[in-house]
């Protein structure tokens, strides 16, 4: 059987993620994967969540407090920009970040022109052997050309792609 790319991102999550780190969803739309990450980072972990639109903040929000997790989250109701570092804190590094841009959350036609420019403030603050998961029903211009420009010494890469999703998966080295 085949996992979608929804099962197989969980499931990295779930292999990565130790109780007490700090995780980043960049893009929550429905909420799904902040609720997902503040089950696997624990009472004494944190969740950053950015979310670009109202309904989305208050969905998410609604979401976390029925599930008992909103004492876990920050919601930020913006998109991340320069002031990233102070929100996650300068001392601080995230082990996972997922920037979401397909159907799996709700998310297809959301996609920032900014995109790049948010996951250039992200990559450089995953800890060593972090995640950055980003999700697409579309490749975007620009993305082949972005992750051609990692440095191979600093980044591992991998693509999983299914009939409708693609996860792409950067680790810090």
């Amino acid at each position: 059987m085949i996992p979608t790319t929804q099962t197989l991102v969980h499931q990295l999550i779930e292999q990565t993620v130790h109780i007490g780190d700090i995780v980043i969803d960049a893009t929550t739309a429905n909420g799904i994967n902040t609720r997902f990450l503040a089950t696997r980072v624990g009472t004494t972990g944190h969740v950053l969540s950015y979310t670009a639109t109202k309904d989305n903040a208050n969905a998410a929000a609604t979401s976390l407090f029925m599930s008992g997790l909103s004492e876990r989250v920050t919601l930020l109701g913006k998109t991340i920009d320069s002031s990233y570092v102070t929100e996650l804190g300068i001392q601080n590094q995230a082990r996972i970040a997922i920037f979401d841009y397909s159907s799996d959350a709700q998310n297809n036609n959301d996609l920032s022109e900014s995109y790049i420019d948010q996951i250039d403030h992200v990559l450089p603050r995953l800890t060593h052997g972090g995640l950055l998961i980003i999700k697409f029903n579309k490749i975007p211009v620009g993305w082949q050309t972005y992750t051609h420009s990692l440095m191979h010494d600093d980044f591992k890469q991998a693509t999983y792609i299914t009939e409708t999703v693609q996860a792409h998966i950067i680790e810090r080295i």
